[in-house]
């Protein structure tokens, strides 16, 4: 059954979602090289779809054709700093420069993918507007905007980032996947962005890997999404 058929299936038996929700957290938590991510991986995939690396690419080819300011966020921004896949992910975070002026173009290069919005809201966070699209294969992706303000009152409280270049220096950087270089957030933003609430282990082992790289950086207070993220566990 093609992954677009088992998305409809999924949709029209509700109660599947128990066990497809079991599969998908089990094989998250693992590495993407264990025995329990090769052996279930592709029944994850097709019971709630997941972001592989060519997936990711084939987006970013998108946007890159119509020449869009973006970012990697999430678990694949931080794959992309480590430079290779440490684990599944369920879905694929983009931080779209100049959101308002961009996101009709990032959407547009999505919808030309195969994929629909399903969803759009407004949060109190560093990254306020999220747009969500979805194919029919359970491929989901999310657009957001950047507050630059409020991210740069969280990267530095006292005030010292005069220049907008530095913010940009301190907050983003590139990374790879499958060997292709891609921009991403840079790994103080990742831990910064993931403090002041409590971790799901996923997002522990995720912290506990970009530390081991790249060390803790010094920050003070709490990260600049806690708020939402605590309202999100």
């Amino acid at each position: 059954m093609a992954g677009a058929q088992v998305g409809r299936f999924l949709k029209s038996h509700r109660v599947l979602y128990v066990p497809a929700g079991w599969v998908s957290r089990i094989v998250g938590l693992s590495p993407s090289t264990s025995f329990i991510a090769v052996l279930l991986g592709p029944l994850r995939a097709r019971l709630r779809g997941s972001m592989s690396a060519d997936d990711v690419l084939r987006v970013l080819r998108a946007l890159d054709t119509r020449s869009l300011p973006y970012w990697l966020a999430g678990g694949w921004g931080i794959d992309a700093l480590i430079g290779k896949q440490n684990r599944t992910h369920d879905d694929l975070d983009v931080i779209i420069d100049d959101y308002q002026r961009n996101a009709p173009a990032a959407r547009q290069a999505l919808l030309d993918l195969g994929f629909r919005q399903v969803g759009s809201q407004m949060r109190k966070t560093w990254m306020p507007d999220l747009s969500t699209f979805e194919d029919g294969a359970g491929h989901r992706v999310e657009l957001v905007s950047v507050d630059w303000n409020r991210l740069a009152s969280a990267l530095d409280p006292a005030g010292s980032l005069q220049e907008s270049s530095d913010l940009m220096r301190d907050a983003f950087t590139q990374g790879t996947i499958n060997g292709v270089v891609v921009p991403c957030l840079s790994s103080r933003v990742q831990q910064l962005y993931h403090s002041g609430y409590p971790l799901k282990e996923t997002l522990q082992q995720d912290m506990t890997l970009l530390q081991s790289i790249f060390g803790r950086p010094s920050v003070n207070g709490d990260g600049p999404d806690t708020e939402e993220h605590s309202k999100r566990g």
